[in-house]
């Protein structure tokens, strides 16, 4: 049981291992979040799981936003659902790989934060603006790293 902590310590402790970095800390965070909901739901607090969930999605509603602004980063790494995460896993590791490669580790973490941070501001810029998503503000959640992943398979295509 220690090695297993002792390979962990090990690899955030290495240099150039941001990638699986940003991987293992999606797939922590996926699975407490699954062992949660699902001792909540087994013990009859499914609706209090949902609760806390909006303190890690990101909502639509701009009054919740202003008392939540940290969802603006928590948001992309909160999956819950089992191909969500392994298709934005997948895709962040295949151009993750180019985008290390080509510009390194710093430049990878900061396209992976910046490509969230403007996903989750496209995201309440839109469900506020446009008539048709104003209508479902008050109960639309953002969750996921699509818009980190999303950013960098763009860089990756347009730098190759």
């Amino acid at each position: 049981m220690t090695s297993i902590f002792h390979d962990i310590k090990s690899a955030f402790s290495r240099g150039n291992n941001a990638l699986h970095q940003l991987i293992f800390i999606n797939v922590v965070v996926f699975a407490v979040l699954i062992v949660v909901r699902t001792i909540m739901t087994l013990s009859g607090s499914g609706a209090i799981f949902g609760y806390l969930m909006t303190f890690l999605q990101l909502p639509s509603n701009l009054g919740l936003f202003a008392f939540r602004p940290w969802t603006l980063l928590t948001y992309f790494f909160t999956h819950l659902e089992f191909f969500h995460i392994l298709f934005n896993l997948l895709n962040l590791y295949w151009f993750g790989m180019l985008i290390r490669e080509y510009l390194g580790d710093k430049r990878l973490v900061n396209l992976y934060v910046l490509g969230g941070l403007a996903g989750g501001l496209f995201y309440l810029l839109t469900y506020n603006t446009i008539p048709y998503l104003e209508l479902r503000a008050d109960r639309s959640f953002m969750m996921g790293a699509s818009g980190s992943v999303i950013a960098i398979m763009v860089a990756a295509a347009t730098l190759l």
